[in-house]
């Protein structure tokens, strides 16, 4: 019985440990209310702040706009990456983007090789534009930029919203709506071996990766660039929250399993 026992077990760490995670917890220490750029980028070739979120390098500031804060836990059954998140929007009569970085590797280093995951949770309580809009990105620059992957987001009507993925100039919308003020799971997936990048809006979370609701293939070369942050964009006129990404080499790691 006993010999069964620990055949189970070492079968359920096998299992356990085939899942690539390579980046999660990326809101750890964070609260409510906290800032959530740690130090901003002011120059291209700055220094990389490792695991930390920073503002991006832009050449000409926008006014007034300031690093996002830290709001309210969002959570997915089944997935198991949890706490709190970022909100979306600025202060009142703010108008404009920010990008907020985070940094995925070493300098020197990028993830180049097979395939990649982000997963993340998003709830929406107003998207301001009913043209599609990027919200996240996997980098092929720390200081942000050279975005390899895009999740993009728009308004659908009076009450739905709709996703769409991309690579550079490439777009491909997700056929079906979704509701807002309900959390919602993407992940987003870098391919290297065949040049596309795939989005993944509620799926099924088994070990089985399912088929994605939209998948862009790049031009030749589209991307050679390794990646090395993940990029998020914050837009006046947006409502919501994002959080509890994971980065990982397989579906399973992905999804949490």
């Amino acid at each position: 019985m006993k010999r069964v026992v620990a055949s189970m077990a070492l079968a359920v760490l096998a299992v356990g440990s085939q899942a690539q995670i390579l980046k999660n917890d990326l809101l750890k220490g964070y609260k409510d209310g906290d800032i959530l750029e740690k130090v901003v980028y002011d120059d291209k070739r700055a220094p990389i702040n490792v695991d930390t979120w920073c503002g991006a390098f832009v050449t000409t500031p926008v006014e007034g706009v300031i690093s996002p804060t830290v709001g309210k836990a969002l959570t997915y059954t089944g997935y198991s990456e949890a706490g709190p998140s970022i909100n979306f929007g600025f202060p009142q009569g703010v108008k404009g983007s920010r990008i907020s970085v985070y940094s995925l590797v070493e300098s020197g280093k990028v993830y180049s090789k097979g395939t990649y995951y982000l997963a993340c949770l998003v709830n929406f309580a107003k998207v301001g534009s009913s043209n599609l809009a990027d919200i996240l990105a996997a980098s092929a620059s720390y200081v942000g930029g050279g975005n390899r992957g895009q999740v993009y987001v728009r308004r659908e009507g009076n009450d739905k919203i709709k996703f769409a993925v991309g690579l550079m100039k490439e777009r491909n919308e997700a056929p079906m709506v979704y509701d807002y003020n309900t959390t919602h799971l993407l992940v987003l997936k870098v391919d290297y071996n065949k040049n596309e990048v795939s989005l993944f809006i509620d799926p099924e979370l088994s070990q089985n990766e399912p088929k994605a609701d939209a998948v862009v293939v790049g031009e030749e070369g589209a991307l050679k660039a390794g990646l090395k942050a993940i990029s998020f964009r914050n837009r006046s006129g947006f409502k919501g929250n994002i959080g509890n990404f994971r980065f990982a080499k397989d579906w399973a790691g992905a999804i949490g399993k």
